[in-house]
This record gives structure tokens, sequence and C-alpha cells, in this order.
């Protein structure tokens, strides 16, 4: 009893071997990687910096159903976990604003080339190219199954394989079915971190616009929670990372619930002083026309969409001529422009799967509760990050958890 297979080669599965060949030297460990090389994803995250993880790991900045066990397991997670375990292979971290932490030298591909060379180090046997399309077990000992009818045989496996978001960079949902083959359930699976589709007949003329504003997330009538900073206006909808944050609430499809986003275009400003505000412009330049009400305060095209939408026409109108109902419609609809959710962009766009396999159905060192010498590790659980290291942070340290676990459960 001394083998170990790693299915998924992205940053839990990488984790999870190197974790597992320090704590047990002796183990055969061999990682099995459906893509043609280990870690593409990794690559991409942090705009090519790779944002490795956040000094701010807090509950509130992840999504799951089991909000309480997340809250657990996050508890044995703090940032230093990942920090101390990229300085063991000789990577160092820095940090920037909001917490984010990223390597030192700024380049995901560092983190790539340390992490491979670790795994070099390590004896890791890394086998590319490798699908894996059926698991079983019997006899305390686990048979996997690859595409090209290839069997590996283990006393442990450790799942890593990822979700269904960025399927170009490796993960496709093709870890479920081996995880349902293992008695595991999963949570309905959406796509986060995902720009949103949206009904405004304004977004057409609109696109490429950013905006710093508040954007707030109802389902019907109850506010589910908002976020702040630069949303960018697309013909399809709303993007930015208040958008990408937001959408890791949709978890129930749109056609079955009633979503609206809210933006508010001055969050700095109350309802009533911004209306002070453009009662002040009234009065000070009674016959400047309408379209000179706003100037210098939000974008052009912005406000022809607004006044257009309100039917403040024509433009070429004195400001004096806006009644007090008309100045009261202007000022809700700047404070709250409302856009009523349809979806979201495509799994292609998405940068994280939001479900997953259930928290309940595995232990605090991260071993199936459904089948003994199994693991699972990364985002095939239900547990979707915000912006800002709290995915890879999650994929890291689950992934070492499992390593560690599954390397003392072959020793003996």
């Amino acid at each position: 009893m001394n083998r170990i297979i790693i299915i998924g080669g992205g940053a839990a599965g990488m984790a999870a071997a190197i974790r597992a060949a320090q704590v047990n030297p002796t183990a055969q460990i061999t990682i099995l990687e459906r893509l043609d090389r280990v870690g593409k994803k990794i690559l991409a995250t942090g705009n090519g910096r790779c944002n490795l993880t956040n000094e701010m790991i807090l509950p509130e900045h992840y999504h799951t159903q089991e909000p309480e066990r997340l809250e657990n397991l996050l508890s044995a997670m703090p940032y230093t976990r990942t920090v101390d375990f990229f300085q063991s292979i000789g990577l160092y971290c820095t940090t920037e604003d909001m917490g984010r932490m990223y390597p030192y030298c700024k380049q995901a591909s560092m983190t790539l080339d340390v992490l491979l060379l670790a795994l070099k180090r390590y004896k890791i046997r890394t086998v590319c190219s490798s699908h894996v399309v059926d698991i079983s077990t019997r006899n305390h000992t686990f048979s996997v199954k690859t595409e090209d009818g290839t069997i590996y045989h283990a006393d442990a496996v450790i799942l890593t394989a990822g979700g269904r978001a960025a399927p170009k960079q490796g993960t496709n949902g093709s870890a479920y079915p081996l995880a349902v083959k293992m008695g595991h359930s999963y949570a309905r699976l959406y796509p986060c971190l995902v720009p949103i589709q949206c009904k405004n007949n304004a977004l057409k003329g609109l696109k490429g616009i950013r905006m710093t504003c508040q954007a707030v997330l109802y389902r019907g009538k109850q506010q589910l929670t908002e976020e702040l900073g630069e949303i960018q206006l697309t013909e399809y909808g709303l993007s930015g990372i208040p958008a990408l944050q937001l959408s890791c609430l949709l978890h129930i499809p749109p056609k079955e619930t009633q979503y609206t986003i809210r933006l508010d275009l001055f969050p700095d400003w109350s309802y009533q002083e911004l209306r002070s505000l453009l009662q002040q412009r009234v009065r000070q330049y009674p016959d400047a026309p309408l379209e000179y009400l706003l100037l210098g305060l939000i974008h052009k095209r912005v406000m022809y969409a607004i006044c257009k939408a309100l039917a403040l026409e024509p433009l070429s109108r004195p400001a004096s001529s806006l009644s007090k109902q008309e100045i009261d419609r202007l000022v809700s609809t700047l404070k709250g422009w409302k856009f009523p959710v349809t979806g979201t962009l495509s799994w292609e766009q998405a940068q994280v799967t939001g479900g997953g396999v259930f928290l309940h159905e595995i232990a605090d060192d991260f071993a199936s509760r459904r089948q003994r010498g199994l693991y699972l590790a990364g985002e095939i659980l239900d547990v979707a990050g915000d912006c800002g290291g709290y995915n890879l942070h999650w994929a890291w340290c689950s992934g070492m958890a499992a390593g560690a676990a599954a390397a003392e459960y072959v020793s003996h």
C-alpha cells in the first residue's frame, strides 16, 4: 500500500501531489491529466500574474449550499498555509491592495515553473493526454481507466479534475460522473465569475462604457448583496468585477426566478443630495438645455439613454421645464438604474464553477465519506470564491489537505 493516483493536474492536483510527497517520501504518486500539460489554467489567473491567495480568507468571500460546513473547513486554512507551502518549494509572495497576494516576481508562469520543479524533485510522475473515464474499487484497491484503455491501480485516489468553467483550460465537468460512481452527489452546477446578460433596451448604444457604481442584486423584492466597483456596459448586459461577483449568487437559473440588478451611478451621494444638486443646477441655469443638466457628472451616452428611457425629451427643452415628478424619476433612475437579469454568458467565459460535490460528503481532511481511500479537493466541491485569490487559495489548501491525508492513509 503506497500508491496514490491524482486525477487532474491543476492547482489542487499539483498541491496534493507535492504535499503527499512531503508527508510520505516513499509514496508512488502519479498525476493523470486530460490535457497535454499540467497547470494550464494557472497561467490565466490574476491577469497573468497569478493571484495566489488573499490575507482576508473569510467565509463571506465564498459561495456554497453549506455555509456552516465551509466555515469549519476554512478555519483550518489561513492564508499563511498557502504562503508557507510556496515558500517551501521556492516561491515568495508579496501583498497588494485588498489583501491580494502574488508571487514576488508577478508572473503566473513562474508559479507554474516552481510547481513543475517541485514535481520533478519529488519524483512525481505526470501522465498527460490521459482522460480518466472510469473508476472502480475492489479489495481496497482502485482501478482507474483512461480513454485509451490504460488501467492504473492505486491504494488511494485524489479527485481534483476541476469543474465545468473554462473548458479550454482543461475543466469540462468530466469529474462529476466519477464522483457519482463512488457514491457522491452534487449541487446543481452553474457558471460563476462570469458576465451577466440583462434586458435593457439602452444597452445597444452603450457598449464599452465603464462606470464606477454600486451594483445591487435582487431576487424578486429581496436584496441579496451589493458590490462597489467599475461596471462595464456591454451589448448583452453587464461585465466588470462587480458583475462577476454578483454572478456567484445566481445559483437558481433566471428562468426559474426573477433577478434584477440596480446600478447606483452616484454611490457617494444620497438620494436627497443628488436631488438637491440637480435642483440647484435648474435654478442656476433655467434656460440651459436639458442635456446640460448632468454635464460633467456622467457619461454623455448614459445621460442620453436614461433621459430617453424616461421620455425626458427633447433634450433641447429648457431645464426649468422639468416638473418635480420628472426630477424625482430622474434621480430614482440615477440611484437605481434597473437591469432585469436574463442569464449569464456560457461556461467558456466563466472563471469558476458554482455548485459541486456536497461538503457534508467529505471529512475535515477531505476524505470521502462515501468511499474509503478516496479524497476530493478543489473546484469539484461545492465552493466558489470571489475574485481576489480566493479560488486558488481553496485549490491549494484543499489539495494540500487531501494530499497529506492520502499519504498517511497509504503508509499504513
